[in-house]
């Protein structure tokens, strides 16, 4: 189990919008089981997910209004895929360098040593040379919930491990990396990514998450199971994506 605070910051944004903006997750994760609790800026579950690793089936459920409905989860592909999508798709594969440096810190974090990373990503463009994403954040040794079902392989590509902001869809990122990969879980992480905005105004948008809660003790099954009375809406947020911010 594991509590999540995440603060995001964007230098631009509208006067009725809330900068910054706080909100709260409890991720949970058993055997072939995963399950997710938005909390926003309370401590109450609003919207929650519940996925099944072996069927790759999900519910995303409304607390408040007793609803849910079905899903499928997210597929990953591999490094191999995705070079054989563009290609098919004539889509562009976007090159950005990546550099990860261990700054050699250490801290303990509910009984973990954790290691101080920081990862700089910029576009290879010299056009693009201001757009950059800094990633710093302390990493332990220990699984993530991992809502998502992800497989083996997401957690040694640099496409998945690092992810990037700076290349705009229908465009793919392709990350040349160097130095030791941001493994792990990261306990706290700062993510800043910084992008030219309109009329030549740089924006930047700051996404900081810590663990506030950690803890390995046994769940129960019924953590995952839907509750009784809950009805089906197969309109349920629709538009809005089920997939987690990285």
């Amino acid at each position: 189990m594991v509590k999540v605070r995440t603060v995001i910051t964007d230098s631009q944004v509208d006067p009725d919008i809330s900068n910054p903006s706080t909100t709260f997750a409890v991720q949970y994760r058993h055997g072939i089981m995963r399950k997710n609790d938005a909390l926003g800026a309370g401590t109450t579950p609003t919207v929650g997910q519940i996925a099944n690793c072996e069927t790759r089936t999900g519910l995303l459920i409304d607390w408040d209004a007793h609803e849910y409905r079905s899903y499928k989860v997210t597929k990953f592909a591999s490094e191999a895929e995705r070079d054989e999508y563009l290609q098919k798709a004539g889509k562009t594969a976007v090159l950005v360098e990546s550099k990860t440096v261990d700054t050699g810190e250490r801290k303990m974090f509910f009984g973990h040593s954790a290691k101080h990373l920081i990862t700089t990503s910029k576009l290879a463009a010299a056009t693009t040379a201001n757009d950059e994403e800094i990633l710093d954040g302390w990493y332990i040794d220990h699984e993530r919930p991992d809502r998502e079902c992800a497989p083996d392989f997401v957690h040694t590509e640099p496409y998945y491990v690092i992810g990037t902001t700076l290349v705009d869809y229908p465009d793919l990122a392709q990350l040349q990396h160097a130095g030791p990969l941001p493994t792990g879980m990261p306990i706290k992480l700062k993510v800043t990514s910084k992008r030219a905005g309109k009329n030549g105004v740089s924006r930047t948008i700051t996404v900081q998450k810590t663990v506030e809660e950690l803890s390995d003790s046994a769940l129960s099954p019924s953590l995952f199971e839907l509750p009784k009375g809950f009805r089906e809406n197969p309109q349920l947020l629709r538009g809005h994506s089920v997939s987690p911010l990285k």
